[in-house]
């Protein structure tokens, strides 16, 4: 049996999750509707369970778990539990009680997930998730641990899994939009029912790197979808306002509307104003059809190459360590230049008699850098050589994080002692 292949996009917000295909044969990304909501994109993050059980075990049956359109339509018809608000929770790390069970939110998102994905393969005799891109949202910690676990559960290996932002997954989408709706900077409106986020990318060329800089203005305090109570007017002029701001500062050459505030036909006086000498685009699956471009990669990743992406989730400095010889050769732990979820890396070193390691934090853009110097306390006394040492860096954010040091020890002949040391670094990347 051909199994089919499938790169997936999938956009994860609070209320709403959107999922996308890659296909092979027509070279674009396609929307997935749920079979119950053919009208739209937007999967609703609600599930339903109705309290059946397999046999006299008390093992729940997972056939009475639903999503999306699914889940909201049995709430008035069956009797059981709605769990909503899953993305909320998860953020607070705020446990549900079903039927007795207390789940913890991080399992019933990845659970969620898991749903939204099955709903969609399930008209498949047999595929393969060759690859499954993520955006997210926030990038809030607990988040991202969530959708990490969503990995394990599909029984995905690194290459094919990857988070990323709704930042980057923007970028992704417009960089594989005609060459001409860049050719000055790039405007995206974010509407969602928190409010309104400006994003602007000024594209430099004719350097090395050339650069995406992402400029980011949270206008929430301006503008709340539901603080109009369906004025379109009002809500109308006060967008207006904004754009006639914001689009003075700076040539545009398109605009990029997303978000369940534009689903409406409101737009009446700020569509005059972006539309002068600029092409206005408005759609809600940007985010995920830019993570399934990213997750086909390609000629999709190519038209991004020779670009850095300097946004707020950007980890601006390489990590490694100097070696003792004359040219003091740094080896790097982690690259710099990649948003922070997603920037990993580890290395083992056998150090002398010291113990002592000299870490280096590298600037990607000026070479500069900060030396730190490590003396491994409490480590036994080993011949030189004979004691492995691994690094490794983790992210809180692009600037924070710690480098990990663990005492591998050296096989059965020097079995290890267990000791971690973690190194915090707080590193501001001027831009």
């Amino acid at each position: 049996m051909t199994e089919h292949p499938l790169y997936l996009g999938l956009d994860l917000s609070p209320e709403y999750t959107q999922l996308s295909y890659y296909k092979l044969d027509e070279g674009v990304p396609e929307s997935i509707c749920h079979s119950d909501s053919k009208d739209t994109y937007l999967l609703p993050n609600i599930m339903f369970y109705t309290d059946k059980y397999k046999d006299g075990t008390g093992a729940k049956d997972e056939s009475g778990w639903s999503v999306g359109a699914v889940a909201a339509g049995k709430r008035f018809k069956e009797d059981g539990v709605v769990v909503d608000r899953i993305y909320q929770k998860t953020i607070i790390n705020e446990d549900t009680e079903i039927y007795g069970t207390s789940y913890k939110a991080k399992d019933l998102l990845v659970k969620m997930l898991l749903l939204h994905i099955r709903e969609f393969t399930k008209q498949f005799e047999s595929y393969e998730i060759r690859r499954l891109v993520v955006t997210i949202a926030d990038a809030d910690i607990h988040i991202i641990k969530a959708v990490q676990e969503l990995q394990k559960a599909l029984h995905l290996s690194d290459e094919q899994f990857e988070i990323t932002s709704h930042i980057d997954s923007g970028i992704y989408y417009i960089f594989n939009q005609p060459e001409s709706l860049r050719n000055n900077s790039v405007v995206l409106f974010d509407f969602n029912s928190s409010g309104l986020d400006y994003y602007r990318f000024d594209i430099t060329h004719n350097k090395s790197p050339e650069i995406v800089d992402v400029f980011h203005q949270n206008l929430k305090d301006r503008l709340t979808f539901s603080a109009f109570k369906k004025d379109d007017e009002e809500l109308d002029e006060q967008f207006a306002a904004i754009c006639q701001e914001l689009l003075a500062e700076t040539y545009v050459s398109s605009v990029f509307l997303t978000g369940i505030g534009f689903a409406d036909n409101w737009l009446k006086e700020s569509a005059t104003i972006l539309c002068q000498g600029r092409r206005v685009f408005v759609g809600q699956n940007i985010y995920t059809k830019g993570a399934c471009y990213r997750a086909f990669g390609d000629r999709h990743s190519k038209v991004l190459d020779r670009y850095l992406i300097r946004s707020e989730y950007t980890v601006g400095f390489d990590i490694g360590i100097s070696l003792n010889d004359d040219s003091k050769t740094f080896v790097p732990i982690t690259r710099g230049g990649q948003e922070w979820f997603h920037t990993k890396g580890k290395l083992y070193i056998f150090p002398d008699e010291s113990n002592q390691v000299e870490l280096i934090y590298r600037n990607i853009l000026t070479g500069d850098y900060d030396k730190e110097h490590i003396e491994i306390h409490g480590l036994p006394k080993r011949p030189p050589k004979t004691t492995k040492i691994s690094l490794e860096a983790e992210f809180y954010s692009a600037e924070k994080g710690a480098v990990v040091i663990r005492d591998e020890g050296f096989g059965t002949m020097f079995p290890t002692t267990n000791k971690i040391y973690r190194k915090e670094f707080d590193l501001k990347w001027e831009k």
